[in-house]
């Protein structure tokens, strides 16, 4: 009777979110919790993303030990045990290059995985830091947008900060070391802006105190949206413009081929003769040929029948 209540104690338990022992119905094998693979190049920022997904599912405690396996105290609780240990397996290897996984697959325990991985690749060395600030160095803003220019410098501004992390102090000597690594990396961020933001970072380094860089971030950031505002109001009229030329032109170009359609389709006819190609107020026949006309002869005065049907013509 006894067995059978710490058996259904044990269940309840497990049952209970907030039990690390606890596993949700969606998580499985499966499941990848960073969207980066562990590679030998990014431990730093691979182990800072799987910790937190670790955190969230409150599995933390099986990669750094500090949930030890119940021995032989329950056949259940020994269970659930292998079982959870089992799955933050799964999602470590899942997260890990397909390299570096062959290397670990055969251990018993996910903190043994975890311990492996940190002593291998979280190799905090000289090198490494001289790489990243030469990197933070080196970046300008160039073609980039503000927001990418800003997103990237931070990136490394934090990778850097987890290297070589200032140490915790309760004095107030520390507030003057944070304030002054924030006007540090304002005075990074506006040197690297290009040519064109001068007068906002002129503006900006004149003011007391300096602000810190998120602050100079936005600053800067309303600048770049209102000079989009600005050209897109200069260049509608232009636009418009063309537009209207362009309407202009077809509409000429259509009137011009209708134009020479009506021609083919019915060409003048002449009352008078019934040649085609004229009408009564341009014949010669009744007007004369020109000087220089093949069909002129001897006279080009209309004749008597003309005469009198142009004078007809006059009367009335």
């Amino acid at each position: 009777m006894a067995n059978k209540e710490k058996a259904s104690s044990s269940i309840s338990s497990h049952e209970d979110p907030s039990n690390p022992l606890f596993l949700h119905h969606s998580d499985h094998p499966g499941v990848i919790l960073v969207s980066q693979p562990l590679t030998e190049d990014n431990y730093n920022t691979w182990s800072r993303a799987m910790i937190m997904a670790l955190s969230a599912k409150n599995k933390i405690g099986f990669i750094d030990g500090s949930i030890k396996h119940p021995g032989d105290a329950s056949a259940a609780e020994s269970q659930h045990w292998n079982r959870c240990n089992d799955m933050v397996k799964s999602w470590l290897l899942n997260s890990i290059s397909k390299e570096i996984s062959l290397s670990v697959i055969y251990c018993k325990l996910a903190s043994e995985i975890w311990a492996d991985l940190k002593e291998r690749l979280s190799q905090v060395n000289g090198p490494y830091i001289f790489q990243v600030e030469k990197e933070i160095h080196n970046l300008v803003q160039d073609t980039m947008s503000i927001a990418t220019y800003y997103t990237k410098l931070k990136a490394l501004w934090d990778e850097l900060d987890a290297l070589c992390s200032i140490p915790t102090c309760s004095c107030g000597s520390m507030k003057a070391v944070i304030q002054y690594q924030q006007s540090h990396k304002t005075m990074k961020f506006l040197m690297g802006l290009n040519e064109s933001y001068s007068a906002t970072r002129g503006q900006i380094l004149l003011m007391d105190p300096l602000p810190n860089v998120n602050k100079s971030y936005s600053l800067v950031l309303q600048d770049e949206r209102q000079r989009a505002v600005s050209s897109n109001q200069t260049i509608a009229p232009e636009a418009a413009a063309l537009a209207a030329k362009m309407n202009s032109r077809e509409r000429k170009e259509y009137k011009d081929v209708e134009k020479r359609k009506d021609g083919k389709r019915e060409r003048p006819k002449c009352d008078h003769c019934g040649w085609v190609g004229h009408t009564v107020d341009k014949c010669y026949h009744i007007h004369g040929f020109p000087p220089d006309h093949r069909n002129r002869k001897g006279n080009s005065k209309p004749s008597a029948n003309q005469t009198s049907s142009l004078a007809v013509d006059c009367k009335e």
